[in-house]
This record gives structure tokens, sequence and C-alpha cells, in this order.
């Protein structure tokens, strides 16, 4: 296939002055080769400049262009050069590849807000002082508490928990059942003294507290296993509050309110309640 290319020219010099002014001069049509038409379409299209329909070459028997049909104009250097940087620049561009989903996860999720950091910080103080406030109060120091602490650790190995002392194979002698009431018949110095020197203070083979009480007297020393001597161990207060947790719950005394008040107010004089602050009373 052939294509014509028309170039409108003037027929000649020779007798152009022959021709009458204004005539159209003869017409003079080049044939262009289909396949160098084709190879121009498909360069266009790999630079981007015309989009490829698909045509292809011309279909066999498809009709020349007609002649004096003008050949389209096709795109200048400058664009073919342009063209052919975008084209270069498209292909070596690296592609971007897609965030990770825990990115994306990530940059989505809902913040925590502002505020929460602080509330976050003062939670542990929080806590402390509603604990603080709702533990209970502690227990007031007492005359009989105070001796029942001092017992435990001073007396109970030898005298038991209850006071049943040798009664219950122990080695002191039995305090519970009126025994202590019936060797010391008062809180007086005397009961103080005994627990205070012992029975070597006291002095072995002598009698301490009620000479006549019911059963007999005790004698310091008698039973084989001596009365450890607490003066040296034991506060003022301390030796007057076990005497009382002794006589007044583990002996059992029966004793007034009046008389009750005069013993505190006496624990207090000798100095109890004030080693850990509290105050006195039974």
């Amino acid at each position: 296939m052939l294509g014509r290319v028309t170039c409108a020219a003037h027929a000649g010099t020779a007798n152009s002055f022959d021709k009458p002014w204004g005539n159209p001069a003869e017409e003079t049509v080049a044939e262009v080769p289909e396949y160098l038409l084709e190879r121009s379409r498909q360069r266009r299209v790999a630079l981007g400049v015309l989009e490829d329909d698909g045509s292809g070459a011309a279909a066999p028997g498809a009709p020349a262009p007609g002649a004096g049909a003008a050949v389209a104009a096709g795109p200048g250097p400058a664009e073919m050069i342009a063209a052919a940087k975008q084209a270069a620049l498209a292909e070596t561009e690296p592609a971007i590849a897609p965030d990770p989903e825990w990115v994306v996860a990530a940059r989505t999720r809902h913040r925590i807000p502002v505020w929460v950091l602080p509330v976050l910080v003062c939670l542990p103080l929080w806590g402390f002082v509603y604990w603080k406030l709702t533990e209970p109060p502690p227990v007031p120091i007492t005359a009989i508490n105070e001796g029942a602490t001092t017992y435990a650790v001073r007396c109970a190995s030898c005298h038991g928990g209850n006071g049943s002392g040798s009664d219950a194979s122990l080695v002191g002698r039995p305090l519970y059942n009126g025994e202590v009431l019936a060797t010391f018949p008062s809180l007086d110095d005397s009961f103080i003294e005994w627990i205070s020197l012992g029975s070597e203070g006291t002095g072995i083979g002598r009698v301490y507290g009620d000479a006549n009480r019911a059963g007999g007297p005790h004698v310091s020393g008698e039973t084989g296993s001596n009365m450890p001597a607490f003066g040296e161990v034991l506060q003022p207060h301390q030796l007057y509050s076990v005497a009382r947790y002794v006589r007044e719950v583990i002996g059992g005394e029966d004793i007034s309110d009046e008389v009750e008040a005069e013993r505190d107010a006496e624990w207090e004089h000798l100095g109890g309640g004030s080693d850990s602050g509290g105050g006195g009373g039974h």
C-alpha cells in the first residue's frame, strides 16, 4: 500500500507567465510506503504521544489515502524528547511497597487520651490513701493487753498460756482457778517484788506470799524450778501490768470499777501507755 502526499507548486518557470494569473497550479503527488506510516504510528504509541487503538497495519485491500489528502502532522522534536524522558522516568522509578498491616493498625488505632496519664500516676497514691482510710484503727494499749503480751513472752513457757502450770506437766506453779489469789490475796508490793526478784532474789527456802494460805505456804525453790527474776528486763509499768493480767484474767479476780480506775491510774503513773503513745485504761 502506498500513501500519497500532495505538494502544491507552480508547474514551471518557463511557461508560468503563459498561464492566466490566478489559475491553480498543477499538483504533484508523492507516494509514501504504508510500512513507513505504520512504523511512525508504532513509534508514537511507544512514546506515549498516540494511544494504541489496536488497529495495527492497514488491512489488505483498504483504500489508500486519496490524492490531495495531506499527511497529518506528527509531534515536533521537543514533544518527542519530553515524552521519551517521561517514559524512561516511569520505567526507572521504584514502586513503593505498601505498609505492613501492623503499621497500618498502629497508625489508625485510637490513641490514649492525654488526661489518662496523670490519672495513672495518681492511682497508686489514691490506693494507698484508700487502704489507710479503710484500715481499722489500732487497738489502744491498755494495762491488760500490755500484760497479756508480757505474759505470753516471759511466763507462758513455765506456767502455760492459761496458767495451768504443773497441772499440765509444766515447771511453774499453777496460777489459774484462784491459785495466784490464794498466794497473793492483794495486789501489793509483795507480788510485784516476787515477780521482780524471783526465787533467788527472795531467798531459797523462804516463804513468799500468804503464809496462811489454804494448802500451806509456798517456799522459794521447793519445786526444784526457780522463778526467774524479771526486774532487770521489764519496766515498772510492765511488772505492774503483767501482775494485773495474772490476777484479773488468769486468776479470775473480781474488782469494782473504782479499783479498776485506781489501777489504771497507777499503771499510767508508772509509765504505762507512754511507750506506744497510747492512753491508759483497762
